[in-house]
C-alpha cells in the first residue's frame, strides 16, 4: 500500500510538471512524462519479480511443467510491454506507430505460445485415439 501511494504521488508530480513544460517545450514535456513513466516502472520491478517467483513456486508445487506456464507468462509480458510502449507512442502523437506495435506484439505473443498449442493439440489427439 505504501508503494502505490508513493508511485501515485510521483505520477501526479510528473504529470503536473510535464503539463507545465508542454506549452513551453512540447519535446521536454513529453520527455518528462516518459522519464517519470520509466521511474515508475523501475520502482515496481522488485514486486513483479516477487510475483513471478511465488507463481513459479506455486506451479512447481502443483506439478505443472514450465513448458506449460512459461509461454503464458511470456505472452503476458509481451502484452504489458506492448501496451505501455504503444501508449507512449500515442502520447507522442504517433498513434499509427502504436497500432503497428500492437500488431507486432500480437504476432509475438502468438509465436511464443506455439509450443503450448502443440502440447494442447497432442493432448487432444491422445485423448481422441
Amino acid at each position: 500500500m505504501e508503494l502505490i501511494v508513493k508511485l501515485a504521488a510521483a505520477a501526479l508530480c510528473g504529470a503536473l510538471f510535464a503539463a507545465f513544460l508542454r506549452p513551453l517545450s512540447p519535446v521536454f514535456g513529453m520527455l518528462t512524462a516518459l522519464a517519470c513513466g520509466c521511474i515508475l516502472l523501475l520502482a515496481v520491478l522488485d514486486p513483479v519479480g516477487q510475483i513471478f517467483q511465488a507463481l513459479s513456486a506455486f506451479l512447481t508445487a502443483a506439478g505443472i511443467s514450465g513448458e506449460i506456464y512459461l509461454p503464458v507468462i511470456k505472452a503476458v509480458g509481451i502484452a504489458v510491454i506492448v501496451h505501455i510502449t504503444a501508449q507512449v507512442c500515442r502520447d507522442a502523437g504517433e498513434g499509427a506507430l502504436g497500432s503497428k506495435l500492437e500488431l507486432a506484439g500480437t504476432i509475438a505473443a502468438i509465436a511464443v505460445c506455439i509450443p503450448l498449442m502443440r502440447q494442447v493439440f497432442a493432448l487432444l489427439e491422445s485423448m481422441l485415439l
